[in-house]
């Protein structure tokens, strides 16, 4: 179970980096092929790329309070 939300946290942190570099260089005139492409697969991301960090931020400390209770239990 822990490893499974460090990978939600690991996806989304990836997420959020990509879709906060597409609108970046959309912004910029740069490479707009693949960073439209990006904002197109995923619109909910390219919106609030901050609000996808927060999550994976929020995962991760669900992942460190698993791991702290499984290391008190064992």
């Amino acid at each position: 179970m822990a490893n499974f939300v460090l990978l939600l946290a690991v996806l989304l942190a990836g997420t959020s980096f990509v879709s906060y570099t597409a609108q970046d260089i959309a912004a910029a005139g740069y490479g707009e092929n693949w960073a439209s492409n990006v904002c197109y697969a995923v619109p909910f991301a390219c919106q609030s790329p901050q609000m996808t960090a927060y999550v994976a931020a929020g995962f991760t400390g669900i992942w460190i309070l698993l791991k702290f209770v499984a290391a008190l239990r064992g």
